[in-house]
């Protein structure tokens, strides 16, 4: 299961309604916390930590699209590297 973590700052400025979108993914393990001490970003953009890797965003909706293209990424890595054998 992939891991995506919200900043709750960020996401009382906008970033809830991503979050509600991939927490009801049942691929996904969303998670927020208070502060996720990218406090500079936080204050300029949306933004959210795929795996670990900060993505981020001017709006949600880039926000989102650019969250499931990384999880594509994520998913061709793994097939790519459990499928060649």
């Amino acid at each position: 299961m992939k891991l995506v973590e919200f900043c709750n700052a960020n996401m009382q400025k906008g970033t809830q309604q991503v979050y509600d979108v991939l927490s009801s993914r049942m691929d996904l393990d969303c998670v927020d916390y208070e502060c996720t001490n990218n406090c500079g970003l936080c204050s300029k953009m949306a933004f959210a930590l795929v795996e670990g890797q900060i993505v981020s965003a001017k709006d949600n909706t880039k926000l989102l699209e650019k969250i499931e293209k990384k999880l594509d990424k994520l998913d061709d890595a793994f097939d790519e590297q459990y499928l060649d054998f």
